[in-house]
């Protein structure tokens, strides 16, 4: 049991640094005023690249980098669309998943039996070796991937960027009021473009993590609805970055657990009192089938009590989210 704990809690790290990466992108989209529902699509893409990157030249690195640069290029059609032609910000976002989907869909049937030796663990840098020993939690805190170090750096890089760099005071302020912004001498337009490709390059990271860390495989539609969940995790932190990362290790360890789930069983031995009520019910409630829903009812039950259980005034829902700024008209 110590080992299946043990090997939950890696898992955990891993799954949960997909949906840092993605949530981190859309919390600042959304807080220049722009929603992305094409987290998905963009994650597919940049796992696709990044995968078929990897494979050709041996890097990992290099295809982390296609990975974010390809989730840049779809997030740039979504600005094009939404900021500068003034689109109905759901229906591009929508419109760029099924995109991206079927473009990976495509171009990546041909690279699904291929392997690659993706980013490896390594030691938390000066600590890890010292700590890695800790029972239970060391593997997991001090053994992981780069990439999973570099998703918590980056969320403290994230924090600080929005709240105490004029940047990013100015890209909240045009989240809130565009307007008055703009009356302030703030580009909207300007700062809108570089919220949404900013997002779509973490997308493109989530997505390349995925198929370079998590997985080290190309799956067509691997991303298995994570890119909807990222979008759900920032509502959960109530566009906060701090509390995102607590949401992202919660839905990803709900994601390890319906992946590690089959190696253990929970059901009462034959001579257990009502066995033959409660087994049936065990093992219908640890069906794979069943179990891959968890994360999704999970984010609607988690989603709907954040919303409930909060006041609208302290919810921090960005005033100007999916709402097109025009200067001849505001």
């Amino acid at each position: 049991m110590v080992s299946f704990i043990a090997g939950l809690l890696d898992a955990t790290v891993q799954a949960a640094t997909v949906l840092l990466l993605a949530g981190m992108g859309e919390l600042i989209s959304e807080r220049a005023g722009v929603l992305n529902l094409g987290v998905e699509g963009m994650m597919l893409v940049g796992a696709l690249g990044g995968f078929i990157t990897t494979v050709l030249t041996g890097s990992h690195w290099l295809g982390f980098g296609v990975g974010i640069l390809l989730g840049m290029v779809l997030a740039l059609v979504h600005a094009f669309l939404c900021i500068t032609l003034k689109s109905n910000q759901v229906i591009s976002g929508v419109m760029l998943t099924l995109l991206g989907t079927g473009l990976t869909t495509f171009f990546g049937s041909g690279w699904v039996e291929e392997s690659i030796s993706g980013f490896p663990q390594i030691t938390f840098p000066l600590v890890g070796q010292y700590l890695v020993g800790i029972p239970v939690i060391g593997e997991a805190l001090f053994r992981s991937t780069a990439t999973d170090y570099l998703a918590l750096g980056l969320l403290v890089v994230v924090w600080y960027f929005l709240h105490h760099s004029n940047l990013g005071l100015e890209m909240i302020a045009v989240g809130e009021d565009p307007e008055m912004a703009d009356t302030m001498g703030v580009s909207v337009f300007r700062l809108r473009y570089l919220a949404v490709l900013i997002g779509g390059g973490f997308a493109g990271a989530a997505g390349a993590h995925l198929s370079l860390a998590f997985s080290q495989l190309w799956v067509p539609g691997m991303t298995a609805g994570r890119g909807w969940i990222a979008v759900a995790l920032v509502i959960f932190a109530q566009w906060r970055p701090r509390r995102m990362l607590v949401g992202a290790y919660l839905f990803g360890l709900l994601d390890a657990l319906r992946i590690r789930s089959q190696s253990i069983s929970l059901t009462l031995g034959p001579d257990a009192p009502l066995a033959g009520v409660i087994n049936p019910i065990v093992e219908f409630l640890m069906t794979p089938q069943i179990m891959g829903t968890y994360p999704y009812l999970a984010t609607i039950i988690v989603l709907a009590y954040a919303v409930i259980r909060t006041k609208s005034d302290q919810l921090a829902v960005p005033s100007a989210l999916l709402q097109s700024y025009s200067r001849e008209t505001d």
